[in-house]
């Protein structure tokens, strides 16, 4: 089966800070941020919370400096920061003894993400499962069942008369599912209760992943505080109803500060308010708020201070890689309130309306920081 590289990236890329070398684009950055963080700071303090000028940043938020890593080549700065195939290997092998896989390895394919220098050391097994491990955390990061096998169950599944004369042995509904998945889960050394699952979605010819029944099916779990989900703190399993085979396991783990409410909802939404005059001048026709996890980006500030090039970005087709702006952040993930904004709808073209129609900010719920954003309903595309 062919392994995307590029869909994993997507999936695990967080952006990344370095030194920013121009130093007259650094100080005109700096002075922008320097005026927005003294608005918010206003803003809270209108509501009554105690912060003291531009401290307010200084407690969870630290001022993005570009970054210029654009290549998957692994560079001898890469590898500083990261563990050396040799250990990589030991590590994967260390990994198929516990669970009880072939470990005899007979090749290998590593990358380094393109927009920071994590190398994933990729390791193929005789009996065609891939193996990754995280080189800068040195920890197992996920397996896949790339045999053959699956490729002729997929094909049963897709093109004229999918689906149609296959036997009763490959379809399972979601209870059977979430039974094989915990076998796995067991046998990959994850705890009883640590991790609960949130999330069962379905493969099949309609291509309805809520579907009872399913040819194969994604079982996602994630940690629990309180009434609320990390999603930063997931395992993810796909299995075949077919012989209960594993097609992959993956895990992430970035901790959760697990930061108190002290801003309400209503604070939040001004604060989201009155930094958005300062990048969008449309009439807003609808605002909402949820207390969410997320994790720190540098969306907003980005939007903030140079907001034409950061939509080029979005709405050009193949817009050079090497001219894009990435950005390094610290893992950091929050108890924020992902305040949505949505502008009237008299967009010139589809495009536009997509990528400019809402704004969602992430306001810290401690400290009234805006500490990321996204180009959506982020309330909704979590759902």
């Amino acid at each position: 089966m062919e392994f995307d590289k590029n869909k994993i990236r997507l999936k695990i890329a967080i952006s990344k800070i370095k030194e920013e070398n121009d130093i007259v684009v650094q100080n005109k950055t700096k002075n922008i941020f320097r005026i927005v963080s003294t608005a918010v700071a206003g803003i809270v303090l209108s509501t009554g919370i105690a912060f003291a000028g531009t401290k307010i940043y200084e407690k969870i938020w630290k001022e993005p400096k570009k970054i210029q890593i654009v290549t998957d080549i692994v560079t001898p700065e890469a590898q500083k920061e990261n563990i050396s195939e040799e250990e990589a290997k030991q590590i994967a092998i260390n990994k198929l003894k516990e669970i009880g896989f072939n470990t005899n390895i007979v090749k290998t394919n590593h990358y380094k993400l393109v927009d920071s220098n994590k190398i994933m050391y990729r390791f193929i097994t005789e009996d065609d499962y891939s193996i990754s491990i995280d080189g800068q955390k040195a920890t197992f990061f996920e397996i896949w069942n790339e045999s053959k096998k699956l490729e002729q169950i997929d094909n049963k599944f897709f093109g004229y008369g999918s689906g149609k004369n296959v036997g009763s042995e490959y379809f399972m509904n979601k209870d059977k599912a979430i039974e094989v998945a915990n076998k796995y889960y067991k046998l990959f050394g994850f705890k009883e209760g640590e991790y609960e699952v949130t999330k069962v979605s379905s493969f099949n010819s309609e291509g309805d992943e809520k579907a009872e029944t399913g040819y194969k099916f994604d079982i996602t779990y994630n940690k629990k505080y309180g009434d609320t989900y990390n999603p930063y703190e997931y395992v993810g399993i796909q299995v075949y109803a077919k012989d209960e085979i594993l097609w992959m396991v993956r895990t992430e783990n970035i901790p959760y500060d697990n930061n108190s409410t002290k801003i309400t909802k209503e604070q939040a939404i001004q604060i989201a308010l009155e930094i958005d005059k300062k990048v969008e001048n449309k009439e807003i026709t609808e605002t909402k708020a949820e207390e969410m996890i997320v994790n720190m980006n540098a969306q907003a500030y980005y939007r903030l201070t140079d907001k034409e090039k950061f939509y080029k970005e979005m709405s050009t087709v193949d817009y050079p890689t090497e001219e894009r702006v990435y950005y390094q952040m610290e893992d950091k993930i929050r108890n924020a309130w992902v305040v949505v904004i949505t502008y009237v709808d008299d967009w010139e073209d589809v495009v536009t309306r997509y990528t400019r129609g809402q704004f969602s900010y992430f306001i810290d719920a401690t400290t009234g920081e805006i500490i990321g954003g996204a180009t959506m309903d982020y309330i909704y595309s979590t759902r």
